[in-house]
């Protein structure tokens, strides 16, 4: 199967709003338009842009989903039960399997793991203290949300990344895919960017994982 490749800018300056449109202008984005197993024609769009800098990786969501559930407020709550989306992404996989699950809710709530396929360690609070988070998004809600779309903006600190998995970040090839999903809202769905052919519901599986490819 095709992998699937996503260049990710890097920005020569870091910046102090990661909402900010002018920031996100020049970033090319991709989408999540694969959805599988649930046959039921919920398909929200999905457009992701990402970049990077020398202290962070920046990503920004944009889904067209008018009717959302959030109910998890914790930092590692079971958040691919809200309306979630995620980033998978093993920045060293020439020297480790190991990869990284980052996953938010409609209004941030972050569930971030590290390991291979099921055996993870989960990050605390503690450990996220330095993560920039912002959703359009502000508080609890099942059903409408007051617009077409919602966006979520993050800044995941690359000093962490290279504290978890004890290795350097140089900007070389990773590989990693981005979901959105949602086990528990008004209508179950699993989509991805690149695509998964397993039989049932599973997004550790880095063996389907595109590339990413750090622009110098």
């Amino acid at each position: 199967m095709i992998s699937k490749i996503y260049s990710l800018k890097r920005l020569r300056t870091e910046t102090q709003d990661i909402s900010n449109d002018s920031l996100w202008q020049g970033i090319e984005g991709i989408q999540i338009k694969d959805y599988l197993w649930m046959q039921n024609n919920y398909h929200p769009e999905v457009i992701v842009k990402a970049c990077y800098s020398r202290k962070y990786i920046l990503l920004n969501f944009i889904v067209y989903e008018q009717k959302v559930t959030i109910r998890y407020l914790n930092v590692g709550d079971p958040v691919y039960k809200d309306s979630c989306v995620e980033f998978f992404v093993n920045l060293f996989p020439n020297e480790t399997q190991e990869y990284f699950n980052i996953e938010f809710n409609a209004i941030g709530t972050i569930k971030m793991g590290y390991g291979i396929k099921r055996n993870r360690s989960y990050l605390t609070s503690s450990d996220l203290k330095e993560f920039k988070l912002i959703s359009t998004i502000e508080k609890p809600v099942i059903g409408y949300h007051g617009s077409d779309n919602w966006k979520l903006f993050c800044a995941i600190p690359i000093s962490l990344l290279e504290k978890i998995s004890d290795r350097k970040f140089e900007g070389n090839e990773a590989i990693g895919n981005f979901f959105k999903c949602g086990d528990e809202t008004e209508i179950t769905h699993y989509g991805m960017w690149n695509i998964i052919d397993n039989p049932t519901p599973d997004f550790h599986l880095p063996e389907y994982f595109g590339k990413i490819i750090f622009s110098k």
